[in-house]
């Protein structure tokens, strides 16, 4: 599995559940797995979000791709952090969820199935027809 496969998954996945406990919340419950739901979405977004980061960089420069996929959560989640404030803000969790969701399912939409596949590499000295 590739990292775009991951990523797309795990954001996926991590988007249902701050879309689940957001629409707990619409409904005037608050169930028990609530905020295990928070966690564990957290957890996959931060995931789809290393794989993304990991992803920006080239396939090289190993370092630098571990480098940017700790990074880039972490810059993510302090922008997160500055909107949410002091507050217990479920529906900007709700609303993260469901742009996660759009994105993972936009990304699947614009790669494809090929997106697992990788392009074979022409041998040298090949001519192009």
């Amino acid at each position: 599995m590739n990292l775009r496969v991951l990523a797309l998954v795990a954001g996926l996945l991590g988007g249902a559940c701050w879309v689940a406990r957001w629409g707990a919340d619409l409904a005037g419950s608050a169930p028990a797995w609530s905020e295990q739901a928070y966690w564990i979405g957290l957890g996959l977004m931060g995931l789809a979000l290393a794989c993304a980061g990991g992803g920006l960089v080239s396939r090289s420069a190993i370092w630098l791709r571990l480098i940017v996929a700790a990074a880039f959560p972490l810059l993510v989640w302090s922008v997160y952090a500055v909107m949410k404030g002091d507050e217990d803000a479920i529906t900007l969790d709700g609303v993260l969820g469901a742009v996660a969701i759009v994105g993972s399912l936009a990304l699947y939409a614009l790669t494809g199935r090929n997106a697992a596949v990788p392009e074979p590499r022409r041998r040298p000295g090949t001519h192009a027809r």
